[in-house]
């Protein structure tokens, strides 16, 4: 309820909406009652005026209530209950209305109320002002309108039943008067009958009220009273609470829309395939001393740091000190600090005075320094501080410091007024110390600056931080100071700080830092924002804010980030996610109105201020520091309200926002009272507190999806149909998938309108929260689409929907899932046109959505959950919240609901596909207990000392099997041919895939048993319990036993020479691939092979190479340093073998070539017909492909390998093959006899897009495999389309180094893929692009390139007699060529 007539002003408006008047869209009464409108019962409705409010939208707003009508209680002496009187007269006298005339039509005289007649123009501007009163409702029912309309004229008549002049209510709305309108119609005698005879009417009724005996009030005190005058003793009629009644939800309707269908998808990519990555635009440092802090850098400068002074003032501290070599140190530190100085610089135009003193043994302290360091001027002030004036003058940088747009032509400095102070530090010795704490005041001393954005601290300048912390980490350091401190703290603090960290981090131009680290920034400062916005942080400490203050600073912040998502394009994943987490805030009308707006509240519903009182409670809290917690506060207390004062009700919505008992009383202006029931005041503090609801969620939350909508509408020229069915269906009814669709059309629309080439930051804002709602109601519907029945071609559909949605919400990483999507696409037409292969083709982009979800939440966890730890940790944060905080993140966002739904589909696509739930890769039975891991790479290094069963989370395909185990399960697609795959095979492990979590979910449960497994039918993993007596312990299947021990590599010697070409390579200089290319090229030359078949140029870097080179001279230093790494490698645990080798590996990397070797290689290259390296700069890059080939002898599964099959690693040496890349199109590794059934008359194949190293280098995804039998001639059966989500380039001609040891090829033991091939130039990572590619949907295409791949693979075996082989090849423009083949072991 708002004011009463007695409260408004003479031009029709309440003082709260004549304040709000320039802020509003709306007409106010005033003008409404003086336009033409014509005199009958109608008014401007609350959908009327939706609609002219929001630019002519047809169907916006809020839910919609009404009241129904009351009921009065008569409460003389003997307490009697009254009869049931209109709802409007539950008002206070204020409320009361007067009628026109005092005779019915009939000219009979009144003796009802209802019968008094009040002209109609007036019942309409009262209706108006109702409506008003309501919360200005939209799409209000006609009943409603009809009963309002009725309400209106019953106010008016009692008005003028009570002495009220019509003249004066025309007064009162600005209406002109007429004559004879001003004495009043009834006299007190005809107003005393009328109401006797009213509450005669309410006698034997009885109250609706639930009396509350928990109260420690009785209702009875609480309900108001109208005193009734005469005859004698007054009556008292006390008024019954009115109902409250919900109105009918809006009907949902239908959503149909072919949108989904024509849409230009890659019109969303974030960047396109081939192309270059997004780089941010330039900008040039906003203010001089930015300017100034980053111009010139000497090696000197160990610090800086720059600070806001006040509103428009900004101070430099920089901290210098000079090093230098002591030859003289026998031991301890060989370098020396000699000296070091403080220089502190502002650009403030005010004179100014520093406070300081020093500290010696801590960080924090305060001591008085010696006169030795005072700067001139000083003054000692206390025993423990001196004061020094800063130095006037001019700073000048050069004209390159600045825009060419913002200097003159021939204009060489730009200077600016600034003042500056050094103090110069003594250096190491007795007299060091740690740094300085001041304080900054202006000349009169009558303000003080202190480090506002840390809590008001004081200022800093602490050497042992620069030199001794381990918190290397600015940013993060600064918001653990902030937090885990005991300063002044609360959210405006924080918000201001995180604007000035934003631009100063990630803002493009304000430093010369790359992309990546911009990014690694913004993620941390959207850490630090969750945990404030999830109430992990304090909102308030020690300090008292304005909301007008709050609101402002939320207002800062968000347009900083908009700002930020305008000109970064590679930060708008993340500067989207921060904005989610900030309320918009205002620059300070909004933020008042939360103080204002409840103390009207109070004072129209006669709530005393009075300590004690929840109301008045509550009050405090909002005028001392209002929080977000104030919209679940508000929400609890309507769910009372409307729970006819339940006060279970509001504890239950404070428990779901969050709070409980001791979070209210924890406010500094704590909350301790629970709501008191004022049952006659319900329904007008109902619509009180709806409208008061709208105010903090302006300031405080800025995704509501309906207050979104009002402030975008007028940009985007209305409320279109998708995004009206998303208000509608928001909260339930319809259908989910219509629902979801509505979104997505909503969202393409606000790309439309600006997201996609954002520039206006404003504008952006209201966009983007509006995005964030849209997405929040998205996520919603695929919840609600799991307890629907949906039909194949539905969940299809509703997958398809979801991908573009998660697309949609990832502005800078979008591509992968946009490309699986246009696949998708394709997938749903090939279904609906009777492809045969539909299933097999939609398994393949699920797999490679799943993969694209999964690298999403790897990439948040990288980025987020170290800075979530650090500062979790330091502030105290419950260690749950701590370790969960990257999946949270994930499990909050749309990627997540993406898995659900391709969690639902996956069964039914591989029943349709004939798949079943498992791959089988190497179908071997095996018994042992189960263990479950988070990753294959994490146990990689252990030895089991009895079998195991690993259920492993993730596994890549390039880890290597540990031993003791005797089966790998998993749920990720992993290539046949991939090297944990080879290894399983080799070890006689079981490996297989189960693309049914659930059903690894219920092994994984036994985790600890003993269990029997074995593959069933070809295509099925089964398992049963066994008794711990079935284990073998230390045999068996997977165990190291089961592959040969003792195996001996020869140590062979250097040859003599750097290169060996072609027609040399034999055993004892060169490796098998080297032995078998020579092979190849006799079998060409003799007509073994067809000459269809392309051989690559070779030549070797044979074996011994690299030990030669160490013993060299001039690689002396790097042999010893080597010799010690290797020594003291450390395998007791994954990690600390893995930082070993990485050791080992970069020793290795800095050998340097001796003289003559480079002239070597480059003639044999020459010789050969490889082109050499044209350069030094490209010579550079060969020699490093080099290294890192010989390097790879220290990788970790190589290391495990060699250490579980007992070969010495010392004895392993490496030939180098070296050939020209062929640019290819396709890549392919064939074994010619199936790994997986064995069958030695089908070869098995695996073809990706690109170079081979997405093949062989164990890339995440599927790649496209067929078999075929060798003999038959049959058309190749495809096993599964691709589902990689790269694939590899190299866009200018160069050469692959590859590795050729002595260990890869030995009977029983598979060590091919152990070691890495490195090209010169880095391969450039693309997504792949499946929806356009002929091997994929072109069937003639497709055959004729697999059989051909085939053709290759049976002749190439039966030309090295017969011996089955693993071939890796390319196809370029059609052509067939074979870069290396060895036996397939």
């Amino acid at each position: 309820a708002a004011p009463s007539i007695g409260r408004l002003t003479r031009d029709g408006t309440s003082p709260r909406r004549r304040r709000l008047r320039s802020h509003t869209l709306r007409e106010e009464p005033s003008s409404l009652a003086r336009s033409s409108r014509p005199a009958s019962p109608r008014y401007a409705s609350g959908a009327t005026m939706a609609a002219t409010a929001m630019g002519g939208a047809s169907v916006v707003g809020a839910p919609k209530f009404f009241a129904a009508g009351s009921r009065r209680t008569v409460r003389g002496a003997s307490a009697l209950r009254g009869a049931t009187r209109p709802a409007a007269a539950r008002r206070s006298n204020a409320t009361v209305t007067r009628a026109q005339a005092g005779q019915t039509a009939e000219g009979d005289r009144i003796v009802d109320v209802s019968q008094i007649v009040v002209p109609e123009d007036l019942i309409g501007i009262r209706a108006y002002v109702r409506w008003e009163e309501a919360g200005m409702p939209e799409d209000t029912p006609p009943e409603w309108q009809a009963a309002e309309y009725a309400k209106a004229r019953l106010d008016l008549q009692l008005e003028v039943l009570n002495g009220v002049t019509l003249n004066d209510i025309r007064r009162r709305y600005n209406q002109e008067t007429v004559d004879g309108d001003d004495e009043p119609i009834f006299s007190r005698g005809d107003a005393d009958v009328m109401l006797d005879n009213a509450a005669g009417k309410f006698t034997g009724a009885t109250s609706n009220v639930v009396p509350m005996e928990t109260r420690p009030t009785p209702l009875d005190d609480f309900a108001p009273t109208i005193e009734i005058p005469g005859g004698g003793e007054k009556q008292k009629v006390a008024i019954e609470p009115e109902e409250w009644i919900e109105p009918p939800p809006e009907q949902v309707g239908e959503y149909h829309s072919d949108a989904y269908a024509h849409r230009d998808l890659r019109s969303i990519v974030s960047h396109r395939a081939g192309g270059d990555e997004v780089a941010a635009p330039k900008y040039s440092a906003k203010t001089f001393m930015s300017r100034w802090a980053s111009f010139d850098s000497p090696n000197t400068l160990v610090n800086q740091r720059l600070y806001t002074l006040g509103d428009d003032s900004e101070m430099l501290v920089q901290m210098y000190q000079d090093v230098v070599e002591d030859e003289s140190a026998s031991s301890g530190p060989r370098k020396r600090v000699m000296s070091r100085s403080v220089v502190i610089t502002t650009d403030s135009q005010d004179d100014l005075v520093l406070h300081w003193g020093v500290a010696k043994d801590e960080p924090g302290q305060w001591l008085l320094p010696e006169t030795t360091v005072w700067p001139g001027k000083t003054t000692a002030v206390s025993d423990m501080s001196v004061e020094t004036p800063f130095v006037s003058g001019q700073g000048c940088l050069p004209a390159e410091a600045f825009d060419k747009d913002e200097v003159e032509p021939g204009e060489e400095d730009l200077c600016y007024p600034i003042q500056q102070l050094t103090i110069e530090l003594p250096g190491d010795g007795a007299d060091e110390l740690m740094g300085l704490q001041f304080v900054i005041r202006n000349k009169e001393g009558t303000s003080w600056f202190r480090d506002e954005k840390n809590g008001n601290s004081n200022f800093h300048a602490n050497y042992a931080t620069t030199q001794h912390s381990k918190a290397a980490d600015e940013l993060l350091e600064t918001i653990i100071r902030s937090e885990a401190g005991n300063g002044w703290w609360t959210l405006m603090h924080r918000f201001n700080l995180a604007s000035t960290m934003l631009e100063q981090k990630c803002a493009p131009g304000a430093s010369e830092k790359s992309i990546a680290k911009a990014v690694a920034a913004a993620a941390k400062i959207y850490v630090w924002l969750r945990y404030s916005s999830n109430r992990k942080l304090t909102w308030q400490r020690n300090y008292n804010v304005k909301p007008r203050e709050l609101s402002a600073a939320q207002s800062k912040l968000t347009k900083t980030i908009a700002k930020l998502f305008c000109d970064a394009p590679h930060l708008r994943d993340v500067t989207r996610l921060m904005l989610g987490t900030v309320g918009k805030g205002g620059e300070g009308g909004q933020g008042q109105q939360i103080r204002d707006e409840i103390l009207n509240i109070m004072h129209r519903n006669d709530v005393k201020e009075k300590k004690g009182i929840w109301m008045e409670e509550w009050h405090q809290k909002l005028h001392n520091n209002t929080t977000p917690d104030d919209i679940i506060i508000c929400e609890a207390y309507l769910a009372f309200l409307k729970s006819n004062m339940d006060i279970s009700e509001y504890w239950r919505v404070l428990s779901e926002g969050g709070i409980d008992r001791a979070r209210l009383e924890s406010y500094e202006r704590p909350i301790l009272a629970e709501p008191t029931p004022r049952p006659t005041k319900k329904v007008a503090l109902i619509k009180d507190f709806q409208n008061y609801l709208k105010i903090l969620k302006s300031v405080h939350s800025g995704a509501d999806l309906i207050e979104c909508i009002k402030t975008a509408n007028k940009g985007l020229g209305g409320v279109s149909p998708a995004l009206n069915y998303a208000r509608v269906a928001q909260n339930g009814g319809g259908d989910a998938i219509q629902l979801l669709a509505a979104c997505v059309d909503a969202r393409h629309e606000l790309r439309g309108a600006g997201l996609a080439n954002p520039s206006d930051q404003e504008w952006t804002r209201e966009l983007l929260y509006l995005d964030l709602s849209l997405d929040d109601v998205a996520r919603r519907a695929v919840e609600r689409s799991g307890e629907a029945n949906y039909g194949l071609e539905d969940q299809m559909r509703l997958a398809g929907l979801v991908m573009e949605n998660l697309a949609l919400s990832l502005p800078t990483s979008n591509e992968d899932i946009v490309l699986a999507l246009i696949e998708w696409r394709r997938v749903e037409e090939a279904r609906r046109d009777g492809d045969s292969q539909w299933a097999l083709r939609a398994k393949a982009v699920v797999d490679r959505v799943r993969l694209a979800v999964a690298l999403h939440a790897d990439d948040v966890a990288a980025k987020m959950q170290p800075a979530a730890t650090e500062i979790g940790v330091a502030c105290g944060i419950e260690h749950w919240a701590v370790d969960l905080f990257a999946e949270e993140v994930i499990r909050g966002g749309p990627a997540f609901a993406l898995s659900l739904v391709l969690s639902r589909l996956d069964p039914l696509l591989r029943a349709e596909a004939d798949m079943g739930a498992w791959q089988i890769i190497s179908p071997v039975p095996a018994v042992g207990y189960v263990k479950h891991v988070h990753s294959l790479r994490e146990v990689m290094n252990e030895t089991f000392t009895r079998p195991t069963v690993l259920v492993a989370g993730k596994v890549g395909g390039d880890e290597e099997i540990p031993a003791g185990a005797v089966a790998v399960l998993t749920t990720c697609s992993v290539d046949v041919l991939s090297h944990s795959a080879v290894r399983a095979r080799n070890m006689g492990c079981l490996f297989a895939t189960c693309y049914d979590e659930a059903v690894l979910d219920s092994l994984a449960a036994f985790d600890g048993e003993p269990v029997s497994a074995s593959v069933m039918g070809g295509d099925e993993v089964v398992w049963e319990e066994v008794d711990a007596s079935a284990v073998a312990v230390g045999a068996g299947a997977g165990d190291v036993s089961s592959v040969p021990k003792g195996l001996k590599l020869a140590k062979i010697p250097f040859c003599g020479k750097f290169s060996v070409p072609l027609q040399e390579f034999k055993k004892g200089v060169v490796g098998a691939k080297a032995i078998n290319t020579l092979a190849l090229n006799e079998s060409l030359g003799g007509g073994k092979i067809p000459a269809w078949i392309n051989l690559p140029k070779s030549m070797v870097i044979p074996f011994g190479t690299m030990e030669h080179v160490l013993d060299d001279a001039v690689n002396a230093g790097v042999k010893a340093e080597l010799a010690s790494l290797v020594a003291a490698i450390d395998d007791s645990s994954e990690t600390a073998l893995e930082r070993s080798l990485a050791t080992c590996r970069a020793c290795v990397q800095r050998i340097i070539a001796p003289a003559g070797m480079l002239d070597e290689i480059e003639a044999a290259m020459v010789a050969a017909g490889i082109p050499a390296p044209d350069d030094e700069d490209r010579w550079a890059k060969a020699w490093s492909a080099l290294t890192h080939v010989w390097a790879s002898k220290w990788n970790d599964r190589a290391f495990v390998s060699l250490r579980n099959v007992g070969i010495d690693h010392d004895d392993l040496r490496m030939s180098v093959l070296v050939q020209p890349v062929v640019d290819a199109d396709y890549a392919f590794v064939i074994h010619t006899v199936n790994p997986s059934s064995k069958d030695q008359t089908e070869l098995y194949a695996e073809v990706v897009m690109g170079l081979g190293e997405a093949l062989v280098g164990n890339y995440p995804g599927r790649a496209l495999s067929f078999s075929v039998k060798k003999t038959s001639g049959e058309t190749p059966r495809v096993l599964g389309f691709p589902s990689k989500s790269v694939m590899l380039k190299i866009p200018r001609q160069t050469l692959i180094f590859r590795s050729d040891s002595n260990g890869e090829d030995l009977e029983g033991y598979a060590g091919a893929g152990l070691y890495e091939s490195v090209p010169m130039d880095e391969e450039e990572t693309i997504h792949a692009d499946y929806a356009t590619d002929p091997l994929v949907w072109d069937e003639g295409f497709r055959t004729e390139l697999l059989s051909k791949i085939a053709e290759a693979g049976v002749a190439i075996e039966a030309a090295l007699d017969g011996q089955p082989q693993d071939i890796e090849g390319v196809v370029k423009d059609g052509e067939i060529y074979v870069v290396q083949t060895r036996p397939q072991v």
